[in-house]
């Protein structure tokens, strides 16, 4: 197959992978923030904040890197060929349980939410199976339609929320707190960051999307994304401000959803909707719906390179049995602070271990076997994106 048929085969654009990058990890742990981090460090949690997209920044950097190693295969496509079959067996394994169990805390986590607030004499599962059939038909149409759909979609609930955001100023009851905070507690900040990781580890999707990337634009790509990963960091800090001077450090740290109480109170008089804060809590379902999406379609993808599947009824089979699989395996967390307690103790370590080991273990390994990855590299230039 010659490369103008390849370039002609639907691939995403530098705009649509960085909005699929970040809708893959934005949803995740936002409804506890910033509880974690002010129970740590009090007022000084905001430097946790600033903390974790600086870690977040490296990690991109180290992650691209692994990805542009053989740029036209994913990471359970290619690892088994640089480093062994064992353990890029093992690294495949464990990218897929990695996905699965991401989207396990998200959409359980937004049932939750969702019931308490909206339909609390709905069962959960319910709410989750709702949710996550809207994710499958999202993924249904491939790669490049989910992306369509999620820069179409999500961009504007985003410039909502962003606006919404601003609008929570009004709020501010202790101005003095707004000033950034002057001490430097070490130890705190460092915990206050590791517990707020959780909002960061899912961009790790990155190993599986890099190939579908239009091939000119993969520079411009990896650009939109360090952009975006510094709006979402400015609005975290902004929203951080405003809470800790609605509601003070002590409260924050007894509220089960810092964020939605805050919008709870929050009212625009003489709009079409009094509880406006209300309704972007609703409107999150599309952030949280798309963040299942991506989850969804980078398990497929990864689970279709491992056992070696191909064709379009391949593809849809598994990303449908991925689907059912979550519904039942989200029954299995009885209630929110277990899903915390999940986060805290598994799934931030393990995403962390994840982020970091593999550049560690992936990029040492490939510049001793430079001939072997410009080999792959050579050999999967004309290759096409999976179908899906």
């Amino acid at each position: 197959m010659n490369t103008d048929t390849v370039e002609r085969l639907p691939r995403i654009s530098a705009m649509q992978f960085a909005t699929m990058i970040t809708s893959g990890y934005i949803a995740l742990g936002i409804f506890y923030f910033p509880r974690q981090a002010i129970s740590n460090a009090g007022r000084a949690g905001l430097w946790s904040i600033v903390l974790d997209g600086l870690i977040t920044w490296v990690l991109m950097h180290l992650i691209f890197r692994v990805s542009r190693l053989v740029p036209n295969e994913t990471l359970t496509s290619f690892a088994p060929k640089i480093l062994s079959k064992p353990v890029g067996f093992v690294m495949a394994m464990y990218t897929i349980i990695y996905h699965f169990i991401l989207a396990i805390a998200a959409v359980t986590l937004f049932g939750f939410v969702l019931g308490d607030i909206f339909l609390p004499l709905t069962p959960t599962w319910v709410i989750v199976g709702s949710l996550v059939f809207t994710a499958v038909y999202m993924g249904w149409g491939g790669t490049a339609g989910l992306a369509r759909t999620l820069q179409s979609g999500y961009t504007p609930i985003v410039i909502l929320t962003s606006l919404t955001g601003l609008a929570t100023s009004l709020l501010v009851r202790h101005p003095v707190l707004l000033l950034p905070p002057s001490t430097f507690p070490v130890i705190p900040i460092l915990r206050g960051a590791w517990q707020e990781y959780i909002i960061f580890i899912g961009f790790q999707l990155a190993v599986t999307l890099y190939p579908f990337i239009r091939n000119e634009q993969r520079k411009q790509a990896e650009k939109y994304t360090y952009i975006a990963l510094g709006i979402v960091i400015a609005i975290l800090v902004i929203e951080y401000e405003v809470m800790i001077a609605t509601f003070g450090p002590a409260y924050i740290t007894q509220l089960r959803w810092p964020l939605v109480s805050l919008m709870r109170i929050l009212s625009v008089q003489g709009f079409f909707i009094d509880k406006f804060g209300l309704l972007v809590v609703a409107l999150w379902t599309i952030i949280v719906a798309g963040f299942t999406a991506v989850r969804l379609w980078c398990l497929t993808h990864d689970t279709m390179a491992m056992f070696r599947l191909k064709g379009a009824l391949a593809y849809h089979i598994v990303l449908a049995v991925s689907g059912f699989a979550l519904i039942l395996s989200s029954t299995v967390i009885p209630n929110a602070q277990f899903d915390e307690m999940l986060n805290e103790r598994y799934l931030i370590p393990a995403g962390t271990f994840y982020l970091v080991g593999i550049p560690l273990i992936l990029l040492p390994v490939a510049y001793f076997r430079r001939k072997t990855v410009k080999k792959l590299r050579t050999q999967t230039e004309t290759t096409p994106p999976p179908v899906g």
